[in-house]
């Protein structure tokens, strides 16, 4: 046997060995993670929270007189899991009254929670399992993209950026984090590829999913336009507004209105930027992490433009205009999370430097059992 022979004989076993690596590496990362939150929440929640909550006369959907935290699934489906909820068993709700509605939470999560309830899933059981394996899926899939074009090192800071980053919580509990990571990841990365077809089909299922996702149409174009892509790219950035023109049509056919899901959004008051600002100048930690978050994102973004491909660029930018244009600062950390171009950019940057990642990731751990545990006993997080 020759050394060629050896070399071809053996590249495809390490080639292997590589990818099983990185799979553990995720899964384990995935299960950390999720062990964290389900402790906080099952576990300390209950034995830590002994005074209900109180919002005065406006509580959140759900919340009863008296509420404490008993291990339990509807631990799971507070806040916004209360609206998908009500979807899922009941269907949509409005009337332009000022007054909040369901109409203003988008479809795609709750047609597939009753899917999920259709296969004799309890409901709070199937968002969980939806939730966290496309969390699951958006993570793998991140990993080897991120790896193919960088290489391990990068591609296992990103990972761990996106699990234990506090915000993940999201990722398994009743809210499409998980799955609205998943399905941008994947368009992107085909859009990326020249795989236009399944750039549209991912692109539409995420408009279908959540407001955010309207970011890829911008960010397609813009990229079609500068790499000089053929037409079909232009078509796949048209294309993903299909979720959202599909639910547009749905609110027109069942409520009159077309833009039912924007004009209930009036309902829910946010804070300005310059109360926002105000309470950075007070030190309250909720409102120095969006304002770190978003400017922070966007200078990281900047710094690393040299290094992201155009569409992981234009996306984030793109992101970023639409987050802080749309004025929902209550849950604009939130959202900010969702956004895969900073998560790969910070996974860049503790590559390069990977003894802050090792205590940033400490930092994220102890506040992932924090908000955890706030969010099991009903309590705001973002």
């Amino acid at each position: 046997m020759t050394n060629t022979d050896l070399q071809l004989e053996v590249s495809p076993r390490l080639e292997r060995n590589k990818s099983r690596d990185g799979l553990i590496f995720v899964v384990a990362m995935w299960l950390l993670s999720r062990s964290v939150i389900a402790i906080g929440m099952q576990v300390i929640a209950p034995l830590v929270c002994k005074t209900p909550p109180f919002y005065g006369d406006s509580p959140p959907l759900g919340l009863v007189r008296g509420f404490l935290p008993k291990s339990g699934w509807e631990l799971f489906s507070h806040w916004d899991g209360k609206w998908y909820s009500e979807i899922a068993t009941a269907g949509y709700s409005y009337a332009d009254d000022g007054r909040w509605h369901s109409v203003a939470f988008y479809p795609l999560f709750p047609l597939l929670i009753r899917g999920g309830m259709a296969l004799g899933m309890q409901l709070e059981v199937a968002a969980v399992f939806i939730n966290s394996f496309a969390f699951l899926a958006a993570l793998i899939l991140l990993y080897f993209w991120v790896e193919d074009k960088y290489d391990s090192s990068a591609a296992r800071w990103t990972t761990a950026v996106l699990a234990w980053c506090p915000f993940s919580l999201f990722c398994t509990v009743m809210y499409t984090e998980g799955l609205f990571l998943f399905l941008t990841a994947s368009a992107l990365r085909a859009f990326e590829r020249g795989e236009y077809i399944w750039a549209a089909f991912w692109g539409a299922l995420t408009t279908a999913a959540r407001g955010p996702g309207l970011a890829l149409i911008p960010a397609f174009l813009l990229t079609a336009w500068r790499e000089k892509r053929p037409p079909l790219a232009y078509a796949a950035g048209f294309a993903s507004a299909l979720g959202l023109l599909c639910f547009s049509l749905y609110c027109s056919l069942r409520f009159g209105d077309a833009l039912a899901f924007v004009h209930v959004q009036k309902a829910w008051t946010h804070p300005s930027w310059l109360d926002l600002l105000a309470q950075v100048f007070r030190f309250q930690i909720s409102a120095i992490s969006k304002v770190v978050m978003i400017f922070g994102s966007a200078y990281l973004l900047w710094d690393f433009r040299k290094k992201l491909s155009t569409i992981v660029l234009n996306y984030g930018f793109c992101s970023l205009a639409l987050l802080v244009s749309s004025g929902a600062l209550n849950s604009i950390n939130r959202y900010a999370y969702g956004i895969v171009s900073l998560s790969i950019s910070l996974g860049l940057l503790l590559a390069a430097k990977p003894r802050w990642g090792c205590g940033l990731m400490g930092l994220f751990g102890v506040f992932l059992l924090y908000v955890s545990v706030r969010f099991a006993g009903f309590l705001w997080v973002a």
